[in-house]
């Protein structure tokens, strides 16, 4: 995005985490990227479609670039970025800047949840692991002004921006999931038109945040929609695309969480994301599931060292670079060492390419 087109910048884990903790989620993050089991989902399974994109600029040799387009992907959640830290939901600024530059340094490339639901991935530079920041709730410490109008440079998205301008090779791109009242902002279509100029994904919390399960089929509906609503009219022509549950809970009916449809306007959800507690698989994987994406705490609680949070899947994915997803620059195709081939979604074998 163009500078002129911005404004002046100055619970404990889900029952569906895709892993077990412990011993055994060491086990799936090694298994994730060579073929290791996770549980199937019925609904909304993506397509693992991949965008053939013409180049005429030769794809570089895979083996240099150590490409592996069936490693592991970090989706990494975030709750509230506050100066001071009190639950394992919280992360201060400081903090916030010091994972930006390890995810520089360590070769991560932004994309949104959607690019993973998809598997549009074409854009990540040759070698770069994409990494998805998805930020829950709205809360005011993500998003919000100054005085002035300018973006609080405090705050979530102000310090990615500003990160951004420091590094031009890492993009300002984070999935948002709101619930009514997002960031505490009174004028709802400034900031919801803004970050969506800015290029974040908007995405669905649901109205109120609520426990899912012991809700009915038509209030589950009418969670989704009317956030859906929010949104549309906030930025018209825009819907959310992918969802993150509250609390981390599914409904009863699993399929609602998927679609539905409220006031007479139906609802999809292309993502679901889970609370805690893995890295992804790569979306060509044949185990992905888009309707149970499982994702990684992000806070600074007990200086970001408690169990299974941010830094110790990092470490794990610096310890076994193997593991991790590294793009192979060769738009319309799926590269990896020939050892994975087994773990390729079946629909993409025409667009593999081995080494």
């Amino acid at each position: 995005m163009p500078p002129s087109d911005r404004p002046p910048l100055v619970p404990d884990l889900s029952r569906r985490s895709l892993f077990t903790l412990g011993a055994a989620g060491l086990a799936g993050a090694a298994l994730a990227a060579c073929g290791g089991k996770s549980t199937p989902h019925a609904a909304g399974s993506p397509t693992g479609r991949v965008s053939p994109t013409p180049s005429a600029t030769p794809p570089p040799d895979p083996a240099a670039v150590k490409a592996n387009e069936l490693g592991l992907v970090p989706v990494l959640m975030h709750h509230r970025v506050v100066d001071k830290v009190e639950s394992e939901f919280d992360m201060t600024p400081a903090y916030f800047r010091a994972e930006l530059q390890r995810l520089y340094a360590e070769g991560y490339y932004p994309v949104r949840t959607l690019d993973l639901v998809h598997g549009t991935f074409d854009h990540v530079p040759p070698g770069k692991t994409p990494v998805v920041m998805t930020f829950d709730d709205g809360s005011p410490g993500q998003f919000g002004y100054t005085s002035t109008g300018a973006v609080n440079p405090s705050s979530g998205v102000g310090i990615l921006l500003d990160f951004h301008s420091q590094h031009p090779d890492f993009p300002a791109v984070a999935s948002m999931y709101i619930n009514q009242h997002p960031f505490q902002i009174a004028d709802t279509s400034k900031a919801l038109g803004d970050l969506h100029r800015y290029g974040f994904e908007l995405g669905n919390h649901t109205y109120d945040h609520l426990d899912l399960k012991p809700l009915g089929s038509a209030k589950v509906q009418e969670e989704f929609g009317k956030l859906q609503q929010m949104v549309e009219q906030a930025v018209p022509g825009l819907r959310p695309r992918t969802m993150a549950l509250p609390l981390g809970v599914e409904p009863r009916n699993h399929a609602l969480a998927h679609t539905g449809s409220y006031a007479g306007e139906r609802y999809i959800n292309e993502g679901v994301l889970l609370v805690g507690a893995n890295p992804s698989h790569s979306p060509y994987h044949k185990l992905f599931d888009a309707q149970a994406i499982p994702r990684i705490r992000s806070s600074s609680y007990q200086g970001g060292r408690a169990a299974y949070l941010a830094t110790y899947w990092l470490d794990f994915l610096k310890a076994n670079p193997d593991k991790r997803y590294r793009a192979g620059g060769n738009p319309g195709k799926v590269t990896f060492p020939r050892k994975y081939a087994n773990v390729l979604r079946p629909a993409l074998r025409a667009r593999a390419v081995t080494y």
